[in-house]
């Protein structure tokens, strides 16, 4: 086992979520070596947290000092891959590395695996191998099964929907208690796509207004979520009804954020926001399906095809930060497209359109997106019946969101806070609006 300092080289990683926090201790608590490299489960303790809380961190250490990280020599990650394919099990110093075939897509290995990292990591490392899959190996070691495995073996071994990357296969770390972790996916890689964020904005700049692509990406969102709605035997994924207490808790859950952006925002004044759980708000929703849904669906969450011909979703592992518990819960799918009109709000402030531009190209994407939508998810049971209830249900996921943003701009991006502040206004006068008419 390496000298190190870990505290430190976890301080120096993208991918560390403890950045902001003191560490007490940080070590190794299993170990595998493997060609190539080693991988070590790191423990760590934090001085704000108790003994019996802390949280573990994959790192990968290469055997040479020819790269910074195993993940960078293709024959550890071939030795990874080949884990995965043959289902195989091996030892690390007290517990096990499970590798995890999907049933749907072989894994046929080449003689040379060419690999290549991707830049921009945040939680998560991801290789690509061979131009053909995609591994991507989640540094936050969380006991569970993490939405990105549970939902796209799901869609892809129990569904039709092909607007997905297809899942290959995963790996496991299973403790010496027995305890079960997603360590990796491995699923097909999209080599000619672009990101759907970065796609949009370089088609506003070059003077495209791309409605009819954001009507397909409607379209695409809403059959992702019928797909999730496939009736199964599954607990995990079958849909249940929606419950009086579902609501309120919800609702409860909207105040806090609503609270917090209060607080964030200072000097800033928020419009008041109706009951939010009541006729006027949520209540329509009780006796519709809550569903698994995607859980942080923004643009950037898509990869855009050709000239906008289609997307892709990807990154179903929901917000980090939040526990897995919470992120494999089943809720509305209107949370889904409240984040995609936000994003779309996001995109009309990046693009420097001019006032008045912006606010109609704003207007005109999001008729355009929830049309599409609207127009693929009637008579399903995730959503609500009428035209009213759907308008009044999603504005209070906007404001939700709007509400996160706030948060989330004041504590990182000051400069940026202004757009989730006019969301927030513009959901708050929506709700207010279709309130008064319920």
């Amino acid at each position: 086992m390496p000298a190190l300092d870990w505290a430190g080289f976890l301080a120096a990683q993208r991918w560390f979520a403890g950045k902001a926090r003191a560490v007490r201790e940080a070590a190794p608590c299993d170990h595998i070596a493997l060609p190539g490299g080693t991988l070590y489960v790191v423990r760590v303790a934090f001085a704000d947290a108790p003994d019996d809380a802390p949280e573990r961190y994959v790192v990968t250490l290469p055997v040479t000092e020819r790269t910074w990280d195993a993940l960078d020599d293709p024959t550890f990650c071939q030795a990874l891959l080949d884990t995965v394919r043959r289902g195989a099990e091996l030892s690390a110093e007290h517990g096990t590395l499970v590798g995890r075939p999907s049933q749907a897509l072989p894994i046929v290995m080449p003689a040379a695996l060419m690999t290549r990292r991707l830049a921009g990591e945040q939680s998560n490392s991801s290789v690509v191998l061979g131009d053909a899959l995609i591994m991507k190996v989640f540094r936050r070691l969380e006991d569970g099964i993490n939405p990105e495995l549970d939902i796209t073996r799901f869609l892809t071994e129990h569904t039709t929907f092909r607007g997905t990357p297809r899942l290959a296969g995963a790996l496991e770390y299973r403790g010496a208690d027995g305890a079960v972790a997603t360590l990796a996916v491995v699923q097909e890689y999209v080599g000619t796509a672009r990101d759907g964020w970065g796609w949009l904005l370089d088609r506003l700049a070059a003077g495209d207004a791309s409605l009819d692509a954001l009507r397909r990406l409607g379209a695409r969102t809403a059959e992702l979520h019928r797909a999730l709605a496939t009736p199964t035997s599954d607990p995990a994924f079958a849909a249940e009804p929606i419950t009086p207490a579902d609501v309120t808790a919800w609702a409860a859950g909207v105040g806090r954020q609503i609270a917090a952006a209060r607080a964030a925002a200072r000097d800033r004044a928020l419009p008041d926001v109706v009951d939010v759980a009541g006729a006027g708000g949520l209540g329509g929703l009780v006796g519709r399906a809550k569903i698994r849904h995607h859980g942080d669906f923004h643009l950037g969450q898509t990869l855009a095809i050709g000239d906008g011909q289609d997307f892709v979703v990807i990154d179903f592992e929901g917000e980090p930060l939040r526990p897995l518990d919470e992120r494999r819960r089943k809720h509305t799918p209107l949370r889904d497209v409240a984040g995609m009109l936000r994003s779309i709000g996001y995109a009309a402030a990046s693009a420097r359109l001019g006032g008045s531009a912006r606010e109609r190209w704003e207007a005109d994407a999001r008729a355009a997106y929830l049309g599409a939508y609207r127009a693929q998810t009637v008579g399903v049971p995730f959503v609500p019946q009428s035209d009213e209830g759907f308008v009044r249900a999603l504005a209070v996921f906007e404001v939700e969101k709007a509400a996160y943003e706030i948060v989330y701009e004041a504590n990182n991006r000051p400069d940026w806070i202004d757009i989730p502040l006019a969301g927030f206004v513009r959901a708050t006068t929506s709700l207010d609006r279709s309130a008064g008419a319920a």
